[in-house]
């Protein structure tokens, strides 16, 4: 019965150390599949681009949704910036989503915007003029060109081709069907006509003169695919294959994200992120040392308390016409100060800052229990805020009602 014992677990002790060397190999050859990426993710991350996606990198063969490359453009390319007091209407991605401000920021820097959003969309349609953004949606490849040629679309304008080369050029990619038409009423039945999503190119044929590009849309997919292959961002393999229709990887945008950066910047120069660029919400207040302040929101939603004058701690005090209480996280860590704590101008209450740089203001709404958006609340409130101790009511500008 011993011996029996004994082989039953030392056949365990194989079985599971086969495994574990299995799942080791695994992880190695993974890691492997990816090398050709490590430069570049490492790039990125030096300049905080993976700042909270670590888990991302470790898989970096993970799909990317339209939320992971606008976040990832938002942090790299930091120019992408809109006034934070400007409302931009983003169809599928309202104001008080978890993700408006870096779609406001990245798509609403393209130049012709607000009309111009259209043009890096994830479902348009330029019959009605209408479109709509999907932060979940799971990107490919030419998802990925269109929407990168939209915010980078000198690449594609910088490529100058003579009479009949550009044609040349796209046959030469086998995976990117070409369709000729005769006239443009035989073009405006095509059901891709006008379509930038589709990776399919129209061209009107002519006896004399030959195929030439069909629509000013057929032109800007034609050189997306030309211009981000002539600056070798994203190109045909060598045996002409694009991939339009390729799930796009972690790895894969990290690369093209990296070189779009060489591409304006040289290879030579390495920005450092500032503290302002780690700040993840775009509204923003500052509290100065010496200046007692305020700052009025309707509706109440979150935002980001800048301390750039390094003070150790300040005092709070709010009034609002519904009862909120508030989650401030310094540091990433929460604490939570309810209303009625808040509500005493008199009797503000002291938070320490620790050293941050900024504070996260997140109210909550009493009566629903939900943190609040700009969408889901009228509420006006009034916050002050003062490096030192201070009764609110003597101050000037104190208004004792809304």
């Amino acid at each position: 019965m011993f011996l029996k014992r004994w082989r039953l677990l030392l056949s365990l002790t194989l079985i599971l150390s086969l495994c574990m060397t299995s799942m080791a190999s695994a992880a190695g050859s993974n890691q492997d599949k990816y090398a050709w990426a490590n430069e570049s993710v490492d790039f990125l991350r030096s300049h905080g681009v993976f700042e909270n996606m670590e888990y991302r990198t470790k898989t970096l063969g993970k799909m990317v949704t339209k939320s992971d490359l606008t976040l990832m453009v938002h942090r790299l390319f930091t120019d992408f910036r809109v006034e934070a007091d400007k409302n931009i209407n983003i169809p599928g991605v309202p104001y008080g989503h978890p993700s408006y401000q870096i779609f406001k920021d990245v798509y609403g820097s393209i130049p012709s915007a607000p009309n111009g959003l259209i043009g890096a969309a994830d479902k348009i349609n330029y019959g009605n003029e209408t479109f709509k953004y999907i932060p979940e949606k799971v990107l490919t490849r030419w998802d990925l060109l269109i929407t990168l040629n939209a915010l980078f679309d000198d690449i594609g304008y910088s490529l100058e081709l003579s009479d009949g080369e550009d044609i040349a050029r796209l046959r030469a990619i086998k995976d990117l069907p070409k369709r000729y038409f005769n006239s443009y009423n035989q073009y405006e039945k095509w059901k891709y006509a006008y379509q930038p999503l589709t990776p399919e190119i129209g061209l009107m044929q002519d006896k004399k003169y030959g195929p030439s590009l069909a629509s000013d849309l057929d032109y800007v997919k034609a050189y997306a695919v030309l211009g981000f292959a002539e600056a070798g961002i994203m190109k045909p393999d060598t045996k002409g294959y694009f991939r339009p229709n390729q799930k796009v990887t972690l790895a894969e945008t990290a690369v093209v994200l990296h070189r779009i950066y060489d591409y304006y910047s040289g290879s030579d120069y390495v920005r450092e992120p500032s503290p302002d660029d780690l700040i993840p919400n775009g509204t923003r207040n500052f509290i100065y040392a010496g200046s007692p302040s305020g700052h009025g929101q309707s509706p109440v939603s979150d935002f980001a308390l800048v301390n750039r004058d390094a003070l150790p701690e300040f005092y709070l005090a709010l009034k609002a016409t519904e009862k909120i209480d508030l989650q401030i996280n310094v540091n990433g860590e929460p604490s939570y100060y309810t209303y009625e704590q808040l509500s005493n101008p008199k009797q503000p209450v002291r938070i320490s800052l620790n050293g941050a740089y900024y504070a996260e203001f997140i109210p909550i709404i009493r009566s629903k229990g939900q943190k609040a958006t700009g969408d889901n609340n009228n509420i006006e409130v009034m916050y002050y805020y003062s490096d030192k101790f201070q009764d609110f009511t003597q101050t000037i500008w104190y208004e004792p009602k809304f």
